[in-house]
């Protein structure tokens, strides 16, 4: 061997020794765990909906799954246009979820941030008020769907007894079923959800510095110009989360239309999850549902793309 060829043979021994101690210094290596847990628990699940969405898989072909019938995009294009025989069809589904979730949201936000602003102003008895606010996130989805469910019971429940007495409504107004069911839902969301907004805008209102408020009052502005000058812009970045967040958390509600409503409910309160549930599992038609809840992961996926544009909008802006 020629000195040539031992220098080039040293240097690829130390290059491929460079890599293989970077590798091991690198922090990769120890999110590998999280990544193989979360390919086992997501990954598989969803390329196996994916392949289910492409096939007429039913109650008559479950035992050999893996040679059903393939058709295609039939069962996408089932999904605009089918109208089934139990529940809403997938079209009005999504439309009751994206008003749902839109509605809910814009309701809950300007609750949680006066919330949020009334518990960040010192005085006596506040970390009393900040628990209380965060009551209705602590009771649980199933349990909060039971006391609503109660609470808008056809003839002797609490809402139709009220609005009666206040002569706005009849004592026989059906709130569980047909068109009041949609509103059911999103009352019954606002109140266990707006929680959620307080609390992050409260964690935003923290990082604040007083020496910010000083200086407008100083300069002789008034708390409106303060809060939409100085408090709105600073937890902006915050808001943005939590409303991408929560109009997430709301498109995906399953458990609280489930229970206040049973299977199958009002058209009117269907949204997609529990219209892929239906599907799946009282139509028995797996391929369809496989092919609505992707079609649900498309939905779901806009705010988010529509967030992360925002955020590079305003790292450009920043620049």
């Amino acid at each position: 061997m020629t000195s040539y060829e031992s220098k080039v043979e040293m240097t690829f021994f130390v290059s491929a020794k460079k890599k293989r101690t970077a590798w091991r210094n690198s922090p990769y290596w120890m999110i590998l765990p999280a990544v193989l847990l979360l390919l086992l628990l997501i990954g598989i699940p969803f390329f196996i909906s994916l392949y289910f969405s492409f096939t007429a898989l039913d109650q008559y072909t479950i035992a050999h799954w893996a040679s059903a019938p393939i058709v295609g995009l039939r069962n996408y294009v089932e999904a605009f246009s089918r109208t089934t025989f139990v529940g809403a069809p997938p079209l009005q589904s999504a439309v009751v979820s994206c008003g749902f979730s839109l509605l809910t949201t814009i309701i809950i936000t300007p609750i949680g941030i006066t919330a949020a602003l009334i518990a960040n102003i010192p005085f006596r008895g506040r970390r009393w008020i900040r628990t209380i606010f965060l009551l209705p996130y602590a009771v649980p989805v199933f349990v909060n769907a039971i006391i609503w469910r109660m609470l808008f019971m056809n003839g002797w429940g609490l809402v139709d007894r009220v609005l009666a007495q206040l002569h706005l409504a009849s004592v026989n107004t059906y709130w569980l079923i047909g068109p009041h069911s949609f509103w059911a839902m999103v009352i019954a969301d606002v109140w266990a959800s707006w929680p959620f907004v307080y609390l992050m805008v409260l964690a935003g209102l923290q990082g604040i510095p007083k020496d910010w408020y000083e200086s407008a009052y100083i300069d002789g502005a008034s708390p409106i110009r303060c809060f939409f000058s100085i408090t709105l812009p600073a937890i902006r970045p915050v808001l943005f989360i939590a409303l991408l967040l929560s109009t997430l958390n709301h498109f995906n509600n399953f458990t609280l239309p489930y229970v206040m409503f049973g299977t199958p409910p009002s058209p009117q309160a269907e949204v997609l999850p529990l219209n892929v549930y239906i599907t799946s599992f009282q139509n028995f038609s797996f391929g369809l549902g496989s092919a609505v809840s992707i079609l649900t992961l498309v939905l779901m996926m806009i705010p988010v793309v529509f967030y992360i544009h925002m955020l590079r909008l305003g790292e450009d802006t920043t620049r």
